[in-house]
C-alpha cells in the first residue's frame, strides 16, 4: 500500500538529511528553517522502513519536546492506518511494530537501557554533556 504524507522537504533537508547515508548527521540551521519538521518526518520514514524499530526525539526538556514536536508528529502520522497514538507516553506506534517516542534530556537517567535504532537531539547544546556518550550510544 502506498501512503501519501503531506510533507514537502526543503532543499537543505534533502541534501543534508534525507538523502544522506552516513550514520551520524549534524545539522546547524537558523531558527524557523524547518529542522523539527524535517527531523520528525525523517524519523517516521525510518520507522516505516524498519520493522519493530524504536526511534526517539529528545529535546532539552520533556515539556519542550511535547510543545515543539508532539502535535506535528501526530499530524504526520494521521494518514497511516492503524497507528496508535499514546498521549501519556508521547509515543506513536506504527502498524509494523515500530515507534517514535518524545523524551526530555532533563531526566537523562530515564533514557538508560533503551535500545534505539535512531535518535534526534534537538537543541543539543542545551543537553547534559554525557547524554550521548554515556547514555544513548
Amino acid at each position: 500500500m502506498e501512503i501519501k504524507i503531506d510533507y514537502q522537504p526543503r532543499a537543505w533537508s534533502l541534501e543534508h538529511l534525507h538523502n544522506r547515508k552516513e550514520r551520524w548527521i549534524v545539522i546547524v540551521a537558523h531558527r524557523r528553517s524547518g529542522k523539527t519538521t524535517a527531523a520528525i518526518n525523517h524519523l517516521q520514514r525510518d520507522c516505516l522502513r524498519i520493522k519493530e524499530s524504536r526511534f526517539a526525539y529528545i529535546a532539552p526538556f520533556y515539556k519542550q519536546a511535547k510543545n515543539v514536536a508532539w502535535d506535528a508528529l501526530k499530524k504526520i502520522s494521521l494518514p497511516i492506518p492503524d497507528t496508535d497514538v499514546n498521549e501519556v507516553d508521547l509515543r506513536i506506534r506504527y502498524p509494523n511494530g515500530s515507534s517514535i517516542t518524545l523524551y526530555g534530556a532533563d531526566n537523562p537517567d530515564s533514557l538508560r537501557g533503551i535500545t534505539l535504532n535512531g535518535v534526534v537531539f534537538d537543541e543539543y547544546s542545551q543537553h547534559p554533556g554525557n547524554i550521548f556518550t554515556e547514555i544513548i550510544s
